[in-house]
């Protein structure tokens, strides 16, 4: 399977990189952040068929949600509590 052939709702490496990038910074991560991430630990769970890698888009947004943190010393409005 030819990674620009992925299943629907995947996408291979380089699309993966342009979709989380561009809603995060406006512009594309790498493959090869993507490939460091991967090798940390640290990126969105992938899926391998053979020798390609592919990312489950419900997956991605799931993993940028987690990656949300809070501001260290700020409050909580009231209507947020």
């Amino acid at each position: 399977m030819a990674t620009e052939q992925a299943p629907a709702n995947y996408l291979p490496r380089k699309k993966a990189g342009a979709y989380i990038g561009e809603r995060v910074r406006g512009r594309p991560y790498s493959e090869i952040t993507l490939i460091g991430w991967e090798r940390d630990g640290r990126g969105p769970p992938v899926t391998r068929i053979g020798r390609d890698v592919v990312y489950f888009i419900p997956s991605i947004e799931k993993w940028m949600r987690d990656q949300e943190q809070s501001v260290p010393g700020r409050r909580q409005s009231a209507s947020a509590a």
